[in-house]
């Protein structure tokens, strides 16, 4: 995403010494007034933010799509599915994780045939999991700050290592 930003930053200032350029050598033959110059300029930046956000909501629709099961340290796995909201308090990018559950039902998970290892994790705990992953996966830069915090949550949910802090 960082070399789409460089490419319309380039073409605008392209655009910009271009003008510069042409008026100070008189070569200009382009007699337009200053609004209509403005409205271009408005319209490239417009066209550009627009670009952006259209790329921005296929990264967010292609994670969301693909990411609806992990596990967390060494609990269950977890399923769950997203609802559109934008003021939830666990909102990202406008969806929020809902119907959390684990993907084995109770009764496959009491089978005495079947071995079953893992525990638990708060519903809050998964929402911030879930959250924290999203915007790594969205945002590069954003996610270099946040992969300590998700090592950390990770390990906080590993009961191997230690006991559980909740």
């Amino acid at each position: 995403m960082n070399y789409f930003k460089d490419i319309i930053i380039g073409i605008t200032g392209g655009l910009i010494t271009f003008c510069i350029t042409s008026t100070l050598t008189e070569t200009w033959d382009i007699q337009l007034p200053l609004w209509i110059w403005s409205i271009v300029f408005v319209g490239v930046f417009g066209l550009g933010y627009a670009i952006y956000r259209l790329f921005l909501w296929y990264r967010v629709r292609r994670i969301i799509s693909e990411f609806t099961e992990s596990a967390f340290g060494d609990s269950f796995v977890y399923t769950w599915k997203y609802k559109k909201s934008s003021n939830g308090r666990y909102s990202t990018y406008g969806y929020e994780p809902t119907e959390i559950r684990t993907k084995k039902t109770l009764s496959e998970m009491n089978n005495e045939r079947v071995h079953t290892c893992g525990h638990e994790v708060p519903e809050d705990t998964i929402k911030l999991f879930i959250q924290l992953i999203i915007i790594t996966n969205v945002n590069k830069k954003m996610g270099k700050k946040l992969f300590p915090l998700l090592e950390y949550l990770h390990w906080t949910e590993n009961s191997q290592r230690h006991n559980l802090l909740h």
